[in-house]
């Protein structure tokens, strides 16, 4: 990561839910969401939020433990926009925070230079939140919320860095997190049901070269773009269906291939 696809618990979330917590769930990944509000604990606007790119590793564990499903991500966050990218995908998810606040969204095909466009509205009628709330769970991968909700004790330093640790229940799941409130990430965020176990933890900052390419205004501008709302409409251009149909993890987009083709055959 998608959203509007999940239903339980904490929320960390990558790729229109797409990414991060695609593939959790409370049973089944973060694809939940305590969406959380604004409430309490110094909350960050947009413009506060330091650059950062990292790379990141999600791991789940049913209980009792004993192999670990494990995946490295890369996030590369800037005041107003926020890219996420699995290791060795070629896809990423670009999301861009607007004035108003809301939320506009991009799936990336790296290797095909195409871009699929979804507004605020094409992600609302696909069920994916597109607000202020979500863009903390992006870009943070805990809310302002959430963090208001556990108790919090000093940290050991990170690297010179003052860290804090938050504990306590959230949606009657314990959880953890260490925060590094200087760079407005955790360090590792870990959630333990009795069914299983969830880490996500920072695992390298990059400061100069990052492992995989980011999608800069000038790059994207590069990119073969068509709008989440024109899909439809290309369903029998086979040049279109050869691209769409690597487009696995786009939301929406096979929902709309399905939909022509039961017409087609109705007809």
């Amino acid at each position: 990561m998608q959203d509007g696809v999940a239903t339980v618990t904490p929320s960390i979330v990558f790729c229109g839910e797409l990414l991060v917590l695609k593939e959790i769930n409370m049973p089944t990944y973060l694809k939940s969401s305590l969406w959380l509000l604004l409430l309490g604990v110094n909350i960050a606007s947009a413009e506060d939020l330091p650059m950062l790119n990292a790379k990141f590793e999600t791991s789940q564990c049913a209980i009792p433990c004993k192999k670990p499903v494990k995946r490295e991500w890369v996030m590369m966050r800037d005041q107003q926009q926020v890219e996420l990218r699995d290791i060795g995908a070629n896809h990423s998810d670009l999301w861009q925070v607007q004035a108003d606040g809301s939320l506009d969204y991009v799936y990336l095909m790296h290797p095909e230079k195409r871009a699929i466009d979804y507004s605020t509205v094409d992600l609302r009628l696909l069920g994916i939140a597109a607000e202020e709330k979500k863009w903390q769970t992006l870009t943070q991968l805990v809310t302002q919320d959430e963090l208001a909700a556990l108790q919090k004790t000093p940290g050991k330093l990170y690297k010179n860095m003052p860290t804090e640790i938050y504990r306590g229940k959230v949606s009657q799941v314990n959880t953890e997190v260490i925060w590094l409130p200087e760079l407005r990430i955790p360090l590792q965020v870990q959630y333990r049901s009795p069914e299983r176990i969830v880490t996500v933890k920072l695992v390298q900052r990059f400061e100069q070269k990052l492992p995989v390419e980011k999608t800069t205004e000038a790059l994207l501008q590069q990119y073969q773009h068509v709008d989440f709302t024109d899909i439809g409409d290309m369903e029998h251009d086979q040049n279109a269906t050869a691209w769409l149909a690597l487009a696995k993890s786009a939301p929406g987009v096979h929902v709309h291939h399905h939909v022509s083709h039961e017409h087609d055959h109705h007809e």
